[in-house]
This record gives C-alpha cells, sequence and structure tokens, in this order.
C-alpha cells in the first residue's frame, strides 16, 4: 500500500470538494434528518436492528465569540446488518454519487433479505456533514473467518474534504482497519459537532418515525439517550385518528393518461384533535419504506366542502414505491424531502390525490361534524338542562337540534374549553324558544286555508307556550340583574345610572318592550334637540348613546306612548329647588314642542315625569308645585328601592303564573 504523509493511502475518496457542502450541510441540517439516513443505510445493509446513542434535548456545540465550542458529546449508529470489508470500502462506500441499483454487486434488492433497496444517489452517507464535522466508519463484513469479520475502519474529516481542490482525498485509517471482529456490522460515530440542538426525545421519536417508521417485523431502531440513560424503540408514527373518516386507498391506484394502473397503499382520514405537531400534520408519501414528502392537501386550492376542517385535521400514509422505480426516472428530490410533482407520474400522483382529499371532505367531513356535535350534547348535558327550564317538550327537541347546528362550527379543542361549551348550552337554550315561535307562526300562515280552525289554534297554543318560556328565560335574567344592581346601586354615579336606565327601560317600567322602541321616537328627540338649541340657545343632551363624555341633561324614554322625561338622582340624594324648577322647565319645553308639531303629538299625546330620588328636599312653594305635577299624574316618583322592589315582583309574579308551561 502507499503512504501519503506518513498515512495509509488504502482508502480514497473520488469526489468534486465543493459538493460535500452542497450535499451533507445543505440538505440534512437537523440531527433526525442525518441520523435518518444512516438508519436507511443499515436497512440497505439487511440489518435486522439498528441502535441510536444520542444526547437529546442538547446543544451538541455551542458559540463563544464566534467560535464553536464542543461539548464532547457524540452520536453512535450501530447496526448488525452485513456490513464491508476493506477491498469494497472505495468502490461501495467512498464514491460520491453512484447508484447503488445500478451495481450487479448490489442491485436493486439487497444482498439477503431481498429488500427493495432505499439507496440511489449514493449521498446518504454524507448526511451526518449537516451537524458533523468528523464521521468515524467501523464496518466488519466479508466471509466469516475463523477469526471473524475484517474490519474496516476510518475517518471522514468535512474541513479536510470542503477544500478548493478536485485532489483525491484520502480518508484516515482507524487503529481497527483490517483487524478482524466477532461480530458483522457497522458503526457509525458522529462527533466535532456544528452549532446543532437535538431535540427532546418525544420529538425525536416522531421526526424519526415520520422518516422511517412504518411498521416492518425484521427491522427494529432503538434510540438511547445517553443523557438520561433512557431507551425507546421507533414505532409506527402515532396519529390518533378518528375511524369513521378513514378512507383506505389499496385499491385505488394512480391512473396515468394511456391507461397505466400505478399501484398505492395507505389511508387517509380526520385526526380526533388538531395537529399536535408538524410531523403528523397532512398526508406523508412512503417509498420503499421511507419518507419522501408531506403532500399535505396535494395542493388542493380553496372553495371544497370541509376545507377549513382538513386544513386542520387531514392526516395520511400512502406507500407508492414506482415514485423510487429502478424503470423509470426517479421522482425523488435529492434530499428525499419531495417529489417531482411537474413530471407526468407526478402530476397524474397529485390530481389523484386531490380527488382523495375532495371525496374525504365531502363523506368524511359531514361523520366527523355529526359526531363533535354529539360529543357536544354530551359535554354540555344539553337535553337534560333543556328539561329542567321548558315544560314544552318540542322546546326541548328544538334546544337539541340549535346545540347540534352549533356544535358543526367547533372543534376537539372547544369542546375541552368548559367554559365555552357552557356559553354554547346557553345559546341554544336561549334561541330554541324563539324559533319554535317562529316556526309555528311559520305554520300557521302555510296552514291557515287548509286547515281546521281548531288545529290552527293548537298551533297559536303552541307558539304561545313557547313566548311564555321565551319571555321567562328572560325575566329569570332580570331577576338576576335586579339583585346585583341592588349591591352596587350605593356607589353608582349619576351618568352611569342615566345609562343603565336608558338600555334597560324595563327597569323604570317592567312593561316595557323592544317593540314599543321606534324610528319615529328616535325621530322626535333628534328635533327636538335641535329645536331646544335653535330657540333656548343652549345644546340639550337627552340620551347617553351619542356621546360618552357628556352627562346627559335628563334621559328622555318612550313608555307606552308617551314621552318620559327621566330625573336620576344617585341613592340617598335629596332633591333640591333648583333642581326641580330645571326638570320641570324640560317638562314644559317638551310639551310646548309637542303642541307645535301635532304629528308628534298623535304618536305620543303625553308627557310625563318619572323622578327616580330618595328623599325630596323642597321649600313649601316648590313641594306646592310638585305635589300639582302628582295630583295631575304628570309626575311620579319612586325610590330605588321602590323602583328595583316593583320590578322584581312583576316578573317574581310572571314566573309564578307561568310556572305550568316553564320549569
Amino acid at each position: 500500500m502507499g503512504e501519503r504523509n506518513g498515512l495509509s493511502n488504502e482508502y480514497q475518496m473520488t469526489i468534486s470538494r465543493t459538493t460535500i457542502d452542497k450535499l451533507g450541510v445543505k440538505m440534512y441540517d437537523s440531527p433526525s434528518a442525518a441520523v435518518s439516513e444512516l438508519i436507511a443505510n443499515s436497512y440497505d445493509a439487511d440489518a435486522e436492528a439498528v441502535t441510536v446513542k444520542i444526547p437529546l434535548n442538547k446543544w451538541l456545540a455551542t458559540i463563544r465569540d464566534g467560535k464553536i465550542i464542543e461539548q464532547g458529546f457524540e452520536i453512535i449508529v450501530k447496526d448488525d446488518g452485513i456490513g464491508m470489508v476493506p477491498d469494497v470500502i472505495n468502490d461501495f462506500y467512498l464514491r460520491v454519487g453512484t447508484n447503488p441499483r445500478q451495481d450487479d454487486r448490489r442491485g436493486t434488492r439487497t444482498v439477503e433479505k431481498h429488500r427493495l433497496r432505499i439507496g440511489r444517489k449514493g449521498i446518504g452517507k454524507l448526511a451526518p456533514f449537516g451537524i458533523c464535522r468528523k464521521i468515524e466508519v467501523i464496518t466488519a463484513g466479508g466471509k466469516e473467518t475463523a477469526e471473524g469479520y475484517e474490519v474496516a475502519h476510518f475517518t471522514l474529516d468535512y474541513d479536510k474534504i470542503n477544500q478548493e481542490t478536485d485532489e483525491t482525498y484520502y480518508p484516515q485509517a482507524g487503529t481497527l482497519n483490517h483487524k478482524f471482529a466477532k461480530e458483522r456490522g457497522t458503526t457509525i460515530r458522529l462527533f466535532d459537532f456544528q452549532h446543532r440542538r437535538t431535540p427532546d426525545s418525544d420529538t425525536f421519536h416522531r421526526q424519526v418515525a415520520r422518516r422511517f417508521g412504518l411498521e416492518q417485523k425484521d427491522f427494529a431502531i432503538n434510540i438511547i439517550d445517553t443523557v438520561t440513560e433512557e431507551s425507546f424503540q421507533v414505532s409506527e408514527l402515532p396519529v390518533d385518528i378518528d375511524d369513521d373518516t378513514k378512507i383506505v386507498v389499496d385499491d385505488r391506484p394512480v391512473q396515468l393518461e394511456d391507461g397505466t394502473k400505478l399501484p398505492v397503499k395507505g389511508w387517509v382520514a380526520y385526526a380526533k384533535d388538531p395537529y399536535p405537531n408538524e410531523e403528523v400534520a397532512g398526508i406523508r408519501i412512503y417509498s420503499r419504506r421511507k419518507f419522501v414528502a408531506n403532500a399535505g392537501i396535494f395542493a388542493l386550492r380553496s372553495g371544497f366542502t370541509g376545507e377549513y376542517t382538513i386544513r386542520s385535521y387531514v392526516v395520511g400514509k400512502i406507500e407508492a414505491d414506482w415514485l423510487d422505480s429502478d424503470d423509470h426516472e426517479d421522482l425523488i428530490r435529492s434530499d428525499r424531502q419531495d417529489i417531482l410533482w411537474s413530471s407526468e407520474w407526478g402530476t397524474a400522483f397529485r390530481e389523484w390525490g386531490q380527488a382523495l382529499v375532495k371525496e374525504l371532505g365531502k363523506t368524511a367531513f359531514p361523520a366527523k361534524k355529526r359526531k363533535l356535535a354529539e360529543q357536544f350534547l354530551q359535554a354540555s348535558d344539553l337535553e337534560n338542562e333543556a328539561r329542567k327550564r321548558f315544560a314544552s317538550g318540542e322546546i326541548v327537541k328544538t334546544a337539541v337540534a340549535v346545540g347540534r347546528i352549533f356544535a358543526r362550527g367547533m372543534n376537539a379543542e372547544n369542546l375541552k374549553d368548559t367554559e365555552y361549551v357552557e356559553s354554547v348550552k346557553e345559546l341554544a337554550l336561549s334561541v330554541a324558544p324563539h324559533k319554535v315561535i317562529v316556526d309555528k307562526l311559520r305554520e300557521v300562515e302555510d296552514a291557515i286555508d287548509e286547515r281546521p280552525l281548531h288545529a290552527i289554534a293548537k298551533l297559536f297554543n303552541d307558539a304561545r307556550l313557547a313566548e311564555s318560556a321565551s319571555l321567562g328565560m328572560i325575566v329569570r335574567e332580570r331577576i338576576k340583574v335586579i339583585k346585583k344592581l341592588k349591591t352596587i346601586l350605593p356607589t353608582a354615579e349619576e351618568r352611569d345610572l342615566q345609562e343603565l336606565l336608558e338600555n334597560a327601560t324595563w327597569i323604570i317600567d317592567p312593561r316595557w318592550t323592544m317593540l314599543q322602541a321606534n324610528q319615529t321616537f328616535n325621530s322626535f328627540r333628534q328635533k327636538f334637540e335641535r329645536w331646544y338649541a335653535e330657540n333656548y340657545n343652549y345644546g340639550i343632551v337627552t340620551t347617553t348613546t351619542e356621546d360618552s363624555a357628556k352627562r346627559p341633561d335628563f334621559i328622555m324614554l318612550h313608555v307606552r306612548r308617551r314621552i318620559e322625561v327621566v330625573e336620576i338622582k344617585k341613592k340617598a340624594h335629596k332633591l333640591e329647588n333648583e333642581e326641580f324648577e330645571r326638570f320641570q322647565g324640560y317638562y314644559d319645553r317638551v310639551n310646548e314642542y309637542l303642541d307645535a308639531n301635532p304629528s308628534f303629538k298623535d304618536q305620543f299625546p303625553k308627557a310625563h315625569i318619572m323622578l327616580i330620588c330618595d328623599e325630596l328636599g323642597l321649600d313649601r312653594t316648590h313641594e306646592r308645585a310638585y305635589r300639582s305635577l302628582e295630583r295631575d299624574d304628570n309626575l311620579q316618583k319612586k325610590t330605588w328601592d321602590e323602583i328595583l322592589m316593583d320590578t322584581e315582583t312583576v316578573n317574581q309574579d310572571f314566573l309564578s303564573v307561568s310556572s305550568y308551561l316553564q320549569r
């Protein structure tokens, strides 16, 4: 053997030096990617077991002042495959870029187990240079001798390889070179690392399983975390799917334009939960037992049934060995992370996949939504709650139906949020009575010319029951509001009380409904304010809804065909003479405007003062004027306690008389 610089020249690599940077660093810059390529080589070597020793969740090297600082870690990948002897290293291992399948000594299938060979481009051995600068190889194989199996031992040095020269590179032979081992197999040791971090054990397992995790009986991958000494075996990538949505594609070949059928195996489905990590997401494509691409949803454009759910839930595993066929052009990208979709076969595969995803959306999407609806009904206990609140079985049935509709917009994550589930349940219970009212009235309209009068009366009665149930729910909420209002009233400011009563007129008059709010009153109020400013040279404010910064002079409301001039004082306030004069003047001006505008007076025949004040502090003259307004039914005073008590009583009475309608 020749010598060069005192080193053995037995092993040599023939390659354009700058190619190493492109083939190694650029394509495999994560520990899982580099290790997976070494595992693939072990598979092609007919190994039955591969053991990976790796420090997980660690920086393999750090950076300080722009320099990489070694941490003393190493990654070891050891297999029990057929190994190699020194005589074949140059041709089989160090000749980069040659296709082993076209080598008569190796072929398209492995030597002993006749597996479809994964390796094709002859560059996977350089993958570790994406994370480290040195690769030590110890391999024993060939025919067994009395001493055992002959060993080839050498180290590849990235810095020496990646130089601006095309001269032959001579890896340094190791101390075990040409010696013998009792067992055959290959050990690859990676060290002198780049600034890279290994993932935690769960993530590393998913990453390796995604790349090389198809279940096989005669090939096992074992991982040992050298930091914790914990170990685990790589299994098929675990994906928790909704079995009702699964579509098996074993009998659905990809068909070319000339009628050629390309076989595929696998499945697509909805995951039970949104993607927990990127390794699970989308439809994974495998060829010759190894991951080659994540097709996602095969670049399907928007606008198909179930689109938004599919983008968050679709998962799958498709095996298509013809993507890496020896009898056809190579359809896999050099880094084995995608497919050449623009090719004839790639285009046909994409169109096949898009049709599959659309089918999944049309058939599986409704099934998944039905299942989500059932899960919502169970989680919310909606039906039992409806039975507690409503005596009408039809309202209960409608509440469940409404709940199912709302659940169709949910996902599995929503169902884990108890507060969200509770809010949707309450919404369904609130909507149900209103829906029954509308449905019954429409039924009356459709049937009034055909059904007998007693049948029409029955429909009206059903609508009345639903209306009573609906009002009952409103009343219950009002009573809760009143009880809470009692606790905050002593400290409430006058401006806040004005806004409260304007937006909850039912507190003043429990018989008030939204039907009394109308556009005519809004027009009256706006024109009155303009008239007042023009005639009295003062910009009056009668509402809290238009200028949140300014306190209204008084609140003007529309209650039972009259204009209510509402004067509000804080709790425990004593009404003074000046305050009385002021709101009496507002009352007089409203009547003056009504008298000057008969069209408005037809709509609102009377103005009235509602004074909410706990005490009077008027002198004799002012009290005489006050009592005159009161006797003529032009003024009504209530204390805050009276207001809340009256309102609560009316609402409680409603529940009492309606108890046979609503539980």
